[in-house]
C-alpha cells in the first residue's frame, strides 16, 4: 500500500515540507523569546512592586516615574502574550494539517 502523503513509507514519521517545517519553528521560537521577555518584565514588575509598597522611600517625581514604567509594562505584556497565544496557534493549526491518522 503506498504511504499517506505526509507520512514516511514505513508510517513512524511524518514528512513536512520544508517552508511548512521552518514555518512551526519560527512560531516556536518567536513564542519562546516573548515568554522570556515576558518573565523579564514580570521580574522587573515583582521589584518594582516592592520599590513601591515602601513609599517612605520615594517622593513625587520618583512616584511618577514608577506609575510610567508601570504602564510602559501593561502596555507591553498582554499584547505580547497575546501574541504568544497566536503563534501557539498558527503552529498548532500547520501540525494538525499534517497530522494524517
Amino acid at each position: 500500500m503506498p504511504p499517506i502523503p505526509g507520512q514516511s513509507p514505513d508510517g513512524d514519521k511524518i514528512l513536512v515540507d520544508r517552508k511548512t517545517f521552518r514555518k512551526i519553528l519560527s512560531l516556536l521560537l518567536s513564542s519562546l523569546d516573548e515568554l522570556n521577555y515576558a518573565r523579564h518584565r514580570e521580574v522587573f514588575l515583582d521589584s518594582l512592586n516592592t520599590f513601591l509598597t515602601e513609599p517612605e522611600f520615594l517622593d513625587d517625581d520618583q512616584c511618577f516615574q514608577a506609575s510610567l514604567l508601570l504602564d510602559a509594562y501593561y502596555e507591553y505584556v498582554p499584547a505580547s502574550l497575546s501574541s504568544v497565544r497566536t503563534n501557539l496557534q498558527q503552529a498548532l493549526e500547520l501540525i494538525r494539517a499534517g497530522h494524517h491518522d
